[in-house]
This record gives structure tokens, C-alpha cells and sequence, in this order.
């Protein structure tokens, strides 16, 4: 019986086709675009020192580890209690730990780049 949703036929992809030209053929709403700045205006100055990379830095990484802490318990803190001594660590622990390290190479990218943006 699942098998007739996974047999669509050559009706499907008639109407994907159509459903792609028909998209391609329409012109994209002005409604949707971002809007120009009017002229006489200028935009608001940037902040000098701005602490938002930071905050939104810290912010990723604590996700991360409290989706870890909440998934798995306090033994998913790096450092934690399930790794002293050597001790055989479940899976789970090791994608958590995975996470946090992901995470943190990704905020430090993001943290260089801002750097490297900021002071051309």
C-alpha cells in the first residue's frame, strides 16, 4: 500500500516542470526587495566598540551546551564527570562533545572574520 505515493507517474513531473517555468516566467515582486535609502537621508553611523559579535558569539556556544546538558545531563559538560579516568565515554557524549567543539571553531571563525571586516 505505500507503494502508490512512491509511483507517481509521469503526471508529477509534468507538473514540477510546470510549476519551475511558470516560476521562472514570473517576474519577482517588488514588494519583497529591500528598499533604497531615500535620497537626503543617511543611514544611522555604526557603533564603534559594539559588543554584538561577542554576545552572539557567547550566545552560540551556550546553546550548544545547554542542548547538551538538557539532551544528555551534566556529564555532557566538557570536562565533565563521565571523562576522568579514562572512563568509556557513550556515543552520545562524544556527538555532544563534537557540538561544542563545531560550534566553537565556527564562532571563532565568525569572530576572525568580523575582526578581518572591521579593520579595512
Amino acid at each position: 500500500m505505500g507503494a502508490i505515493f512512491l509511483n507517481t507517474g509521469i503526471a508529477m513531473y509534468c507538473l514540477l516542470i510546470l510549476a519551475i517555468v511558470a516560476l521562472l516566467a514570473v517576474a519577482p515582486s517588488p514588494v519583497l526587495a529591500q528598499t533604497a535609502t531615500q535620497p537626503g537621508t543617511t543611514p544611522p553611523p555604526a557603533a564603534e566598540n559594539s559588543m554584538l559579535p561577542y554576545v552572539v558569539a557567547l550566545g552560540a556556544v551556550a546553546g550548544v551546551i545547554v542542548f547538551n546538558v538538557a539532551a544528555l545531563g551534566l556529564e555532557a559538560l566538557p570536562g565533565g564527570v563521565a571523562y576522568a579516568g579514562g572512563a568509556t565515554v557513550p556515543a552520545e557524549m562524544s556527538v555532544a562533545m563534537s557540538r561544542v567543539y563545531a560550534a566553537t571553531s565556527a564562532v571563532i571563525g565568525g569572530l576572525l572574520a568580523d575582526y578581518i571586516y572591521t579593520t579595512k
